[in-house]
């Protein structure tokens, strides 16, 4: 019997049941028979609830090869969704996160379940970025899909495939563009245009997919060359265009595989010839924020200019009507050639729908604002016969219309307030999408199929968690991924593909909202039709699953009880010396790429060591620098420095370099630097002549087309060090550019700490050029180019937030004498007085209690969010004298990048250290 032919719900279950045990389950193909079974049960459900012809049908689903599959797995919001061309499947994409090289995850559900069916992991670099169209697009068979991925590159991937870490074949074009390109995917499935600047007046190229790998090298003459548009514009086509560049905003290509059309930034719509690769039309269109739209059957394209609807024959350009204009609109196409203008104006916001006839519909309807970062949901969506529309409203609700002859809403459902969009599938399904949320409902009811919220963090462990180690997310590498999901805001739970969950068992119900038997990573099957095994946690779990799960849970079948949850903050028993060795222990696993911010990093935290008086830390911390120049010169600003503070024979144990270490680390770029650090030892260790001698040379080397504000205020530093502070005036004072900030502002605190406030008090009053060009833009969008102005050294918020971190009103106030007319500086003065008066104990209970309250807010962050806010936190705990928080956070940070661990253990030493978040000259 085929599956097509079940008897009917009237027969009874008892005769489906009979049906099912007499049918050949051998050819059961669920691309042909899986549709029909799962409508007829649910048929029979509504009729008898849950039969044995159910149980019976699942039990031959799971022989089948099903596997029970959850429905989580974004690690950071959804930036890109796309319909499958049959409406039955939506493609969800989101970026990677903090770890770029974690990659991103493809999810695919299909709407008539409301059911995730198929994930996609490891997507190098995340599918898309936020804010940007049609990163994912179907090709018309809706056997591929081609995602922008990696920042900028372009592949094709199978979404019912198993493979996200590799996709089919892929193509870079664009030189390391810093964000996707503009791309449209060929109907033939194997080919995009990818927007790129390209050796022609037609920029972009055509790239196949389908090929492994395929790289283009712009500097490479000889190299594989991707197939070029025009190499020259027609004359009126350039006219039109005048500076401008033939670059496309959004491109699309035709299904018929003869056009590639789009429009761009700079107000103009155009249409190529793929045969000739020539431009064909291109009009004006005003393009910012109401884009021009082309009509589904792809003969019409709608844009507004200057006020007024413009409808223009698609392949020729030609104009053939227009219509009443909305600036600032949205343009929907509808099926049947109707047209709805959708406004979200916050004083007059409505829809109108235009008619082939030429009548025209006012809906009184409200818009929702369009989410900017979430492009590819709109407000507005047509039902695939034309004859329904639904529009996500202000008040967070879809209305239903039906807008022939008389428009009316026929229905209104209520949405959660993150719902950003809207989409209508097939088989009267619509999808209300938010960056967070899918809620899958059936339009002609308004019951929920469907929906899942990401992105939650509850806070108890992971079910897989095991003392520390997530070991869910080592599976995300076998074929299933990570079982671990999110049931509720405050439960996890692990659903393993053989069909064992890990739940609390009183949670069945909610487990079958959620979870669904998915058979060739295409089809959903009700879990309630049949049975699951849910144990209570992984030690269970690891006596009854086989491989690959035995042995990742096996660990946990002997494992201990886990500890109660510890309070937070720690016992803050931590000093100033754990922070030296940790910032030190966490440059050790770096690799030489980082080897110039640790050794910058370390050199500065052994002047600290030295000003500390602590010889043998500073040379604990020179012995690791992995740069010999900056080690050398650390060495000679140790010595400086001890022997200014009168610890000669420190610095004399310490400065033990040769002519031949300094003439073996000097370059063209580095004279001044070490130089100068070298004459500053020399001469405070009483050897003047020398002294002098490597201060003349670091003079001289000061290079007016290379850093001369570093070169001049590191020379200036070491002659202060050394008592020489007439010839350190005059060395800053022959500066003709403002010098960084970066260099300025650590160099101001240095002043202030050692006690040099009328030197602090100098510099505000100092100007010079600015080392940028500046250029003035008119509301026209003229601009005027302003050259080098003249500017002060510390007009900007870098020096006086130091001031007011240490502590000196005083010196706030001078330098509001200089700058404050042009800053509201009065919450930093405050904040020095308030430091200055505050000199109790740290950290005080209120400061405490927010580092509690920021550490739950840090708890409810999706991990993959984390690395950001735990930095800020670490920073926060480091202010407010709390050492045993930071070295509790800082472990959580990764361990192979400079910005990770070791940034933040370098910068909660300065604060502790110094009181101020700059370098410690």
């Amino acid at each position: 019997m085929p599956f097509t032919e079940l008897p009917t719900p009237a027969s009874g279950p008892d005769h489906v049941l009979t049906a099912l045990q007499n049918a050949d389950w051998t050819a059961f193909e669920p691309s042909r028979d899986l549709p029909p079974l799962r409508t007829a049960l649910a048929e029979l459900q509504q009729e008898y609830g849950v039969t044995d012809a159910h149980r019976f049908a699942t039990e031959q689903i799971r022989s089948a090869g099903a596997v029970l599959r959850h429905p989580d797995g974004h690690l950071v919001e959804i930036d890109a969704l796309a319909l499958s061309p049959c409406g039955r499947y939506l493609a969800v994409g989101s970026w990677c996160g903090d770890d770029y090289e974690r990659g991103g995850v493809l999810q695919v559900w299909e709407l008539d379940t409301g059911r995730c069916v198929n994930k996609l992991d490891g997507v190098p670099g995340g599918v898309g970025w936020p804010g940007y169209a049609r990163s994912i697009q179907w090709s018309p068979d809706g056997q591929r899909v081609a995602l922008a991925f990696n920042t900028n590159m372009v592949g094709l991937w199978d979404p019912f495939g198993t493979d996200g870490e590799e996709p089919i074949g892929d193509a870079s074009v664009t030189d390391g563009g810093s964000r996707p390109p503009d791309f449209a995917f060929a109907p033939d499935g194997t080919h995009a245009y990818i927007g790129m600047r390209a050796p022609r007046e037609v920029h972009g190229c055509i790239a196949r997919l389908d090929a492994k790998h395929f790289f283009y090298n712009a500097y490479d003459e000889n190299g594989p060359q991707p197939t070029w548009l025009a190499e020259t514009l027609p004359a009126p086509i350039k006219a039109r265009l005048g500076d401008d560049e033939l670059f496309f905003e959004q491109v699309f290509w035709s299904r018929d595989g003869s056009r590639i059309y789009g429009y761009s930034r700079r107000s103009w719509a155009a249409s190529i010839d793929v045969r000739s690769g020539q431009v064909v039309w291109l009009d004006g269109a005003d393009t910012h924020g109401q884009s021009p739209a082309w009509s589904l059957d792809e003969r019409l394209v709608a844009v507004q200019l200057n006020g007024r609807l413009l409808i223009a024959d698609a392949q020729t350009g030609a104009l053939v009507g227009e219509l009443p204009g909305l600036p600032g609109a949205h343009l929907s196409w509808g099926p049947g050639g109707r047209l709805a203008v959708v406004l979200n104006d916050h004083h007059f916001p409505r829809v109108v729908v235009h008619d082939p006839d030429g009548r025209s519909h006012h809906l009184h309807v409200a818009p929702k604002e369009a989410d900017w970062e979430l492009p590819d949901a709109g407000v507005w969506a047509w039902s695939p016969d034309g004859e329904f529309a639904a529009c996500l409203t202000s008040a967070d609700q879809i209305e239903i219309w039906s807008p022939g002859a008389y428009p009316e809403a026929v229905d209104i459902f209520d949405v959660p307030e993150d719902i950003a969009g809207v989409l209508w599938g097939a088989e009267g399904v619509l999808v209300a999408v938010g960056r967070t949320r899918l809620r899958f409902i059936e339009a002609s009811t308004g019951d929920v199929l469907g929906e899942y919220r990401f992105l939650r963090e509850p806070y108890a462990s992971r079910p897989l968690e095991l003392d520390g180690d997530d070991i869910g997310a080592d599976l995300q590498y076998e074929e299933h991924g990570d079982p671990s999901f999110v049931l509720d805001d405050d439960t996890w739970a692990a659903a393993f593909a053989p069909g064992l969950v890990i739940a609390p068992d009183d949670r069945r119900d909610d487990l079958d909202e959620l979870l669904a038997w998915v058979v060739d990573r295409r089809y959903a099957w009700p879990t309630w039709w049949g049975e699951l095994d849910i144990v209570p946690d992984a030690a269970t779990a690891a006596g009854r699953l086989g491989a690959p799960y035995d042995e990742y849970l096996e660990p946990f079948v002997d494992a201990p009880e886990p500890a109660p949850a510890e309070t937070w903050p720690p016992p803050n028993t931590a000093t100033v010396e754990d922070l030296f060795q940790l910032a030190l222990e966490s440059v050790r696993p770096l690799y030489t790429g980082w080897d110039h911010h640790v050794s910058e990093s370390l050199r500065h935290a052994a002047r600290l060591r030295a000003r500390r008086g602590e010889a043998r830390g500073a040379m604990e911390l020179l012995a690791a620098v992995p740069t010999p120049s900056q080690r050398l010169r650390g060495t000679a600003d140790v010595a400086l420095i001890l022997a200014a503070a009168g610890r000669l024979d420190d610095a004399r144990a310490v400065f033990t370099v040769t002519d031949a270490d300094i003439d073996a680390v000097l370059d063209e770029y580095n004279v001044p630097f070490i130089a100068s650090s070298i004459g500053g030892a020399y001469t405070a260790l009483g050897d003047a002549a020398r002294g002098d001698a490597w201060f003349a040379r670091a003079r001289a080397a000061i290079e007016p087309e290379t850093n001369p504000g570093e070169h001049r205020l590191a020379v200036a530093w070491a002659l202060i060090e050394c008592g020489r502070v007439d010839e350190a005036r005059t060395v800053w004072q022959g500066a003709t550019t403002t010098p960084s900030t970066f260099y300025t502002t650590p160099f101001l605190a240095y002043l202030v700490r050692t006690g040099r406030d009328d030197l602090a008090r100098e510099l505000f009053t100092l100007k010079s050029t600015s080392g940028t060009d500046y250029v003035s833009y008119s509301e026209d969008g003229t601009q005027e180019y302003l050259g080098h102005l003249d500017e002060g050294w510390f007009d900007g918020w870098e020096g006086v937030e130091v001031l007011a971190a240490l502590g000196r009103p005083d010196l706030v106030r001078d330098w509001a004498q200089v700058f404050g007319d042009g800053y509201a500086w009065e919450d930093l003065l405050a904040k020095a007085e308030a430091a200055a008066r505050d000199r109790g104990p740290r950290p005080t209970p209120a400061e405490i209690s927010g580092l509690v309250d920021e550490y739950g807010t840090l708890l409810k962050t999706p991990r993959a969010r984390r690395e950001h806010p735990t930095q800020l936190l670490v920073r926060q705990a480091a202010e407010c004298g709390h050492l045993g928080a930071v070295l509790n956070l800082i472990p959580a940070l990764p361990d192979d990048d400079f910005n990770g661990q070791p940034g933040s253990a370098f910068r909660a030493l300065w604060i502790a250290a110094t009181g101020v978040d700059v370098e410690p000259w």
